[in-house]
């Protein structure tokens, strides 16, 4: 494989893999944005469960549990979508994602700057329409 191969090949795609010894990083960055949401661990902990609906209730003792490096219970994947919303933070999903060399994207965000390109470029296309309308009405007046 050449160099401008190795390059453009995606990490996801490569034969050599990426360090994800992501462990310490992890607990590091779920427990920054505990620490910085604008919510205490109960709240947090009630969030998640409002997310979950599961039957099986999150409380601070088990979150607390959860991001202790020195506790081997880990919080299941699949409920991490609901400590992101609770926290109001993808920079978990950040953290997992970066040996990857890939970041969450807000989809939402994403179609809004696309419509407001849009919509610029709608209002130039109207301004261009007008102007090319009074040319033709002005032309065929002389």
């Amino acid at each position: 494989m050449t160099i401008n191969d190795q390059i453009s090949t995606s990490l996801l795609h490569s034969d050599k893999a990426p360090n994800c010894d992501l462990y310490f990083d992890f607990v590091r960055t779920v427990n920054d944005c505990l620490r910085t949401a604008p919510y205490t661990r109960l709240q947090i902990a009630e969030r998640m469960n409002l997310a979950l609906q599961a039957p099986e209730e999150i409380d601070q003792t088990k979150l607390n549990k959860w991001f202790a490096p020195s506790q081997s219970l880990n919080i299941p994947m699949y409920y991490l979508p609901a400590l992101l919303w609770a926290t109001n933070s993808i920079e978990i999903v950040n953290t997992l994602l970066q040996p990857l060399m890939f970041k969450a994207v807000d989809q939402r965000a994403q179609m809004l700057q696309k419509h407001a390109e849009l919509q610029v470029e709608n209002e130039k296309n109207a301004i261009l329409q007008k102007e090319i309308i009074d040319t033709l009405l002005t032309s065929g007046t002389e």
